[in-house]
């Protein structure tokens, strides 16, 4: 295998290979090379199930949206919600500029981006880690990676990509702080559907609140789905929710969630994500970039987390293009662009989270309210926050 290569992309999950499609589209001979930890081998299950409606750009502007199309994924009509009443409200897609979303199988979506870039010409080296402190030398990184455990060897770029996910391995080794703004966890469960029920809430993203946070459900392909609560990691241990038993409890308790597992068996037992927002003070720097998750993450209320995920991408190659013909302002110019994505997502958190005013005596709720923006009226946060993404 070469040494050296044109951009090297540490992650080969939603972010680092929109990046490298891009890349490859706008200049067909750059050698790419992505560094991915997990082993090539089918995922189970993973969380992070919808795509929204106007993700379908996205996908056009890499060229995979006939593709994506053939795939089987579930249609997504909108989202229902219980949210600041024990009513169920709609927000159709229906009524979208951009059509309708998805729900998808996450793993499988996942092999399938790193598959298309793959075809485009970018190298995907699988169970491989970075070593050590990556070094700046003349213009050019030098980066020690292991693969499949075997001794270290090194690899050349004048430019990093950093698509390695929350952890965001590189940014934190150039010593960029990460911003943690709450403590928001998912425990979560897959389940398979029966033949009977309702099939059409599978056609809808449901999210109700609670006085521990809030629940989050979707219909899968291949007749699963899963059911989230979101809460906070200490409230999950302090509340006992992490205990299966009280976690059935809680959703027993629902007035809309429940009735989603009533013709459901469990997949398997339940599962606890990191969700909580963040973001890294500097997204940039001389040689490198951060995308997706390793430079921001966002409330899973937002549905917006695979939608940031390929336009990072698209962002972070036009960002790559202008650096290697050298223009100046590069750097600043991705810098300004997220870190106004971010306020923007920040204000848009805020003000939904002020919607539900029932349980404001609940710690949960407590820690998001205080900081919360109440100069609106209901009405035009509500409408503001469906044109942007939020359910």
């Amino acid at each position: 295998m070469r040494q050296c290569f044109d951009v090297i992309i540490i992650g080969a999950g939603i972010a680092g290979c929109a990046t490298a499609l891009a890349l490859r589209q706008q200049h067909p001979h750059l050698s790419i090379l992505l560094l991915e930890r997990r082993k090539n081998t089918p995922q189970p299950l993973r969380i992070g199930e919808t795509l929204p409606p106007q993700a379908m750009t996205l996908l056009q502007q890499l060229d995979l949206l006939t593709q994506f199309r053939l795939r089987g994924d579930v249609v997504s009509l909108g989202n229902h919600s219980a949210w600041g009443s024990p009513q169920l409200s709609e927000n159709l897609f229906l009524y979208s500029c951009y059509g309708h979303g998805w729900h998808i199988d996450r793993a499988s979506f996942d092999r399938w981006m790193a598959q298309q870039a793959e075809s485009a010409g970018a190298t995907i080296l699988h169970n491989t880690t970075v070593t050590g402190t990556p070094a700046y030398d003349r213009q050019r990184w030098h980066l020690g990676v292991t693969q499949n455990d075997h001794a270290a060897h090194s690899v050349e770029t004048p430019i990093v990509v950093d698509a390695s996910g929350m952890g965001a391995f590189f940014s934190r080794n150039r010593n960029v702080n990460m911003v943690s703004h709450d403590k928001l966890i998912g425990i979560f469960r897959y389940y398979q559907t029966s033949d009977t029920g309702d099939k059409s809430y599978d056609s809808y993203t449901l999210v109700e609140s609670c006085p521990y946070g809030w629940w989050y459900s979707a219909g899968l392909p291949h007749g699963r789905r899963v059911i989230a609560l979101m809460t906070d990691s200490d409230l999950a241990r302090t509340e006992n929710l992490l205990h299966e038993a009280v976690w059935r409890d809680a959703l027993l308790s629902t007035h809309h969630t429940c009735k989603r597992f009533i013709h459901a068996e469990p997949l398997a037992s339940l599962q606890i994500k990191p969700a909580h927002t963040q973001q890294l003070e500097r997204f940039c720097g001389q040689g490198w970039y951060a995308a997706g998750d390793a430079a921001s993450t966002f409330d899973p209320l937002s549905s917006l987390g695979m939608y940031k995920a390929l336009r990072h991408g698209l962002l972070a190659s036009y960002a790559i293009r202008d650096d290697l013909l050298n223009k100046s302002g590069t750097c600043e110019k991705y810098q300004h662009i997220l870190t106004e994505e971010f306020k923007h997502y920040l204000h848009m958190h805020r003000q939904y989270y002020w919607l539900e005013r029932r349980f404001a005596n609940a710690p949960f709720w407590q820690r998001r309210q205080s900081s919360a923006v109440s100069s609106y009226s209901s009405l035009n946060i509500r409408d503001s926050i469906m044109d942007n993404g939020f359910p």
